[in-house]
């Protein structure tokens, strides 16, 4: 039910911005919650707590296509107010040679510097 509510708000939102493409606008969305969602996983794992879903937005993902890049950049805070940053860049989306990057930054100074967010990871 949750999922299905999730993908009609998505659609709702797609028509009333007029996007030309909703495959791809619905795919920059996805990748934007799975960096959201893995960043907090990352953080978590090495003791850092967040207050909020860390919001995200990216440039180029709505228009990409295979061998694009484009970047992901996201804001939390931690329970004291600590600001977390995330910033994500993909080169080559969609083909063999893909590769991400995510520095992840608790006020202002490097926590983590990774190719992978979240559980899925190797």
């Amino acid at each position: 039910m949750r999922t299905g509510l999730a993908l009609a708000l998505a659609v709702v939102a797609l028509v009333v911005t007029g996007c030309a493409d909703p495959a791809k606008a619905i795919s920059a969305a996805g990748y934007r919650n799975a960096v959201s969602l893995g960043a907090r996983v990352e953080l978590a794992k090495h003791g850092v707590l967040l207050r909020d879903r860390p919001a995200c937005r990216s440039t180029g993902a709505e228009n990409a296509h295979p061998g694009s890049d484009f970047t992901v950049e996201c804001t939390a805070s931690t329970p004291d107010n600590a600001a977390v940053t995330v910033h994500g860049v993909v080169t080559a989306a969609g083909t063999p040679a893909q590769r991400e990057d995510y520095a992840l930054r608790l006020d202002g100074r490097m926590l983590l510097h990774v190719n992978c967010l979240g559980t899925g990871c190797r």
